[in-house]
């Protein structure tokens, strides 16, 4: 009976053990400013897409979960800019999902991006552009990206040509921007969490 009730008291402890570990996983703090911006994920709001007419006519009607914030960037289909021995370069166009509010974005800060599981460092994205309010839209100017290659990497590029239709991508965006809210407009970084996934430029080299 002792021994049936420590094994209990055991399993509790690793299930509470998992689920804080998971918890903390969920959750990530941001500095309070950067570059002079103050940091805020709330200030943006996400628009769903919805496949019902809405009553008052105005289209898709903003998500109430705070994380669809990470909804706002996404990736378009890559194209292949250039190989060297040094490693590939491709452009990646970009997509901004309609919001609830007015605003304009300065620029775009990336940090800990990682494709394919290597990690790699993105220029800032130096092109102002307005949020869209009704429907997506695709950026200008898309993001170019660069892969440096090791030996060992190098060698391994037809696995990577071959074996994989698409390559994840994980990694976070700082949209530094103004944004309205009522009659006020407030300067603002807002962070977004990147866990998407992009097809693979080689293969259709």
């Amino acid at each position: 009976m002792k021994l049936n009730f420590a094994f209990a008291l055991v399993a509790l402890a690793l299930a509470a053990l998992m689920s804080s570990g998971d918890a903390h996983a969920q959750t990530r703090t941001y500095p309070d400013k950067i570059r002079g911006y103050k940091v805020e994920r709330t200030v943006v709001e996400v628009k769903r897409p919805s496949s019902k007419p809405v009553n008052n006519g105005k289209g898709p009607q903003p998500a109430t979960d705070d994380s669809n914030v990470d909804q706002l960037i996404t990736l378009g289909k890559p194209t292949l800019a250039r190989v060297t021995p040094l490693g590939i370069t491709f452009e990646v166009p970009m997509i901004v999902a309609p919001v609830t509010q007015s605003g304009k974005v300065d620029f775009l800060v990336f940090e800990d991006m990682e494709i394919n599981g290597h990690s790699v460092n993105i220029a800032d994205y130096e092109h102002s552009f307005s949020l869209p309010g009704s429907k997506p839209l695709t950026l200008d100017h898309p993001l170019s990206i660069h892969i440096y290659l090791s030996s060992a990497l190098l060698a391994a590029l037809g696995e990577w040509t071959d074996s994989q239709e698409t390559w994840p991508v994980k990694g976070r965006v700082y949209v530094f921007g103004k944004f309205k809210k009522s009659l006020f407009s407030f300067k603002r970084c807002v962070p977004v969490e990147l866990d998407l996934t992009m097809r693979n430029p080689l293969k259709e080299k």
